[in-house]
């Protein structure tokens, strides 16, 4: 049988990142039989100790992993998109538009690094997409007038077929034949940087708009309880990173069950009270003190008033305008 290429990113300055995405190569082995290669995209920030683990967590299932340095693919990205990537988000979120320079492979399955494999990977590697680009499962829809529909198709995406990028199937094959992601990737950050919020989902529905095909709702599964977790691949969106908060969800129980299995938690168990209490220590669902208070107010401040529709729009119209009178004096 021919063996899955999983791919994960790896951006981790403060050395405390590689375990999240040890953990998802830990639920990928543990469920899945098949021969399967792990490629991680890292730069300089992936410390010694961690890629040591990342080997010692594959010798374990007696599969593969292999490293690969993306740093001289990110020198070649845009300013534009760098910058989006330094405003408040992970410069790891690009690594994915550099897969097809970087890697030899045709095919590859890519998963962020806060979601939890709950199947075997291999029903995911054999959906076919010979005649696309990307896979991947529809993102939560945008009402049809709405600020965040108005927004996507400013930046040329498809709202109504615009999917998630935390679990992508991508052809590689194709891509490399049929688009220049330095190029176009330059192109749509220059001119759709300030409506994004987002480092890399809008640019590639934008660039892959018909060329996309769209996965089963389970394959990136954002909405796991207890009862639809099985046969599925579990993504904290819309709640708190396990790490960043313990609410009891679906993704909470799997994510630190899979951990205590990995080289950070079996080999180093003092690590695992550790992690649970700054996960605890960070959670906006924990009552500590005043401060806490205070950035929740700030946080409904945010989500229910400067995100109103209205707002929003007019936000939109108003970037727009600004950029073509930019645009108009250069």
């Amino acid at each position: 049988m021919d063996t899955i290429h999983v791919v994960l990113a790896v951006y981790d300055p403060k050395g405390t990142y590689s375990r999240h995405a040890g953990v998802v190569m830990t639920s990928i082995f543990e469920r899945t039989k098949s021969s399967v290669r792990v490629h991680i995209l890292h730069d300089e920030t992936l410390m010694d100790g961690n890629r040591a683990r990342f080997n010692e967590t594959a010798r374990m299932y007696g599969q593969s992993v292999e490293f690969h340095d993306v740093s001289p693919f990110v020198a070649r990205l845009s300013e534009e998109a760098l910058q989006q990537a330094r405003g408040g988000h992970s410069l790891g979120a690009l690594f994915r538009l550099l897969a097809p320079s970087v890697l030899s492979v045709d095919k590859i399955i890519y998963l962020d690094s806060d979601v939890v494999v709950n199947l075997d990977i291999r029903e995911l590697w054999e959906v076919s997409i010979a005649n696309h680009s990307l896979a991947g499962v529809l993102d939560i829809p945008s009402r049809r007038f709405s600020a965040s529909a108005f927004g996507k198709k400013l930046m040329g995406c498809d709202p109504k077929n615009y999917i998630n990028s935390g679990v992508l199937v991508m052809n590689l094959s194709r891509i490399r034949e049929k688009h220049d992601l330095f190029r176009e990737s330059a192109q749509w950050y220059r001119r759709c940087r300030p409506y994004s919020s987002l480092v890399d989902q809008n640019f590639l529905n934008a660039c892959f708009r018909e060329d996309i095909t769209f996965l089963e709702a389970r394959f990136n599964n954002g909405n796991a309880t207890g009862d639809n977790s099985d046969n599925s691949i579990l993504h904290a969106m819309g709640v708190a990173k396990p790490w960043n908060g313990i609410v009891g969800s679906a993704i909470d129980r799997f994510y630190w069950r899979i951990y205590t299995k990995t080289p950070w938690g079996r080999l180093l168990p003092e690590s695992l009270a550790d992690a649970l209490i700054d996960a605890v220590k960070v959670s906006h669902f924990t009552h500590r003190h005043t401060a806490q208070c205070y950035k929740n107010i700030f946080f409904r401040l945010k989500k229910d008033v400067l995100q109103n529709n209205l707002f929003m729009v007019v936000w939109f119209i108003w970037k727009e305008f600004c950029y073509r009178v930019k645009s108009s004096m250069k």
